[in-house]
């Protein structure tokens, strides 16, 4: 006869469980996510805005706002020390700007001399940098090289990645290289023109201008260019809506630049591990501790609220912009006859 061990479940997710933990019948996993949330005094949102999402095993736990909230329903508790740190450094600001001015150069000498090659290339008029409109026939290999680029800037610097399973990389790299794509171009637009609402960098050394004659982008289109440039300009003026309220909103620094660039990775929309959850966490909070380092010692500011406000709505900003950028480079893929940035990932065996 089975024994009453045998059957129980946990009081949160409804996992089998044959010990307590925190003193509860409750699993691992769940004891786990709760000390580390109050650990890091995170106030997770939830998934559907509702408080009232599934919290089971079988759905990964899409909703940590709700798993937390089951935890404190059924009694959980953790009195242990809370945020027992060492003092916090600007070691990941500056590991991710140093890698970020990297992939930069490298992305630029590897473009150059894909443009240069070209038949078929026209300059963009600027004062200091060597830059081309963008061209059909580069459009896939400029994206081939952020790719391959993009994932080595992630294991320089996020070296906490390579905990992770293939399974959890694939995610987080499928979501955030369309996001990084997007701060990158704004980053450079600003950057290089100041103003972003007629001309946009498309990649580091090419640009899209909406004054601009859609010949300049893809000469000998022949019949197809009304539908093209249509599409370009709707999607220009449509992200432009979305993003640059917020974008000139927050007048970013340098170092908010760098901090957005590692907030995005941790915001995702499909689930992930446990343990890759834990990752995110840690890169997230010390963002944070290194942004108030920052608002305190270099800035001078005693209230951040309003920077660090601005910040995050960019950062929420552009989780909303991704949706756009997907269906737009799945137009632009079908478009060319070229295969869908997915397979290019499942080329270099991520």
């Amino acid at each position: 006869m089975q024994s009453m061990e045998d059957h129980r479940l946990c009081l949160v997710c409804s996992a089998p469980i044959h010990s307590t933990h925190l003193g509860m019948d409750i699993c691992r996993a769940c004891a786990s996510f709760f000390k580390r949330a109050k650990v890091i005094g995170r106030e997770y949102p939830c998934r559907q805005g509702t408080r009232q999402c599934t919290v089971s095993k079988e759905n990964h736990f899409v909703c940590r706002r709700c798993r937390f909230d089951k935890c404190l329903a059924v009694g959980v508790n953790y009195d242990g020390p809370l945020r027992v740190r060492a003092k916090p450094t600007y070691s990941l600001f500056r590991r991710i700007e140093m890698e970020f001015k990297s992939l930069i150069e490298r992305r630029r000498t590897k473009e150059l001399a894909l443009m240069r090659a070209l038949p078929h290339r026209v300059i963009v008029p600027h004062h200091r940098e060597e830059i081309y409109f963008v061209n059909m026939s580069s459009s896939m290999d400029l994206h081939k090289i952020f790719i391959s680029e993009t994932w080595i800037f992630l294991e320089n610097a996020f070296p906490a990645l390579k905990q992770l399973s293939k399974e959890d990389i694939d995610v987080i790299f499928h979501e955030y290289i369309l996001k990084l794509a997007l701060i990158i171009s704004y980053y450079l637009t600003q950057k290089l023109w100041g103003d972003v609402r007629t001309k946009f960098m498309k990649s580091i050394v090419t640009c899209y201008d909406t004054e601009a004659p859609l010949d300049s982008y893809f000469p000998s289109i022949g019949g197809n260019q009304g539908m093209l440039e249509s599409s370009i300009r709707a999607y220009t003026k449509d992200l432009g809506a979305i993003f640059l309220p917020q974008f000139e909103r927050a007048q970013l620094t340098g170092h908010e630049w760098h901090a957005l660039i590692a907030l995005v990775l941790t915001e995702h929309e499909m689930p992930i591990s446990e343990k890759a959850e834990q990752i995110m966490d840690g890169i997230r909070h010390e963002i944070f501790e290194n942004l108030q380092i920052y608002y305190q010692t270099e800035m001078g500011l005693t209230d951040y609220s309003e920077r660090f406000g601005n910040l995050m709505s960019l950062n929420h900003t552009i989780q909303e912009s991704q949706s756009l950028y997907k269906v737009t480079a799945r137009f632009y893929s079908t478009f060319f006859e070229s295969i869908m940035p997915e397979r290019f990932i499942e080329a270099l065996k991520l």
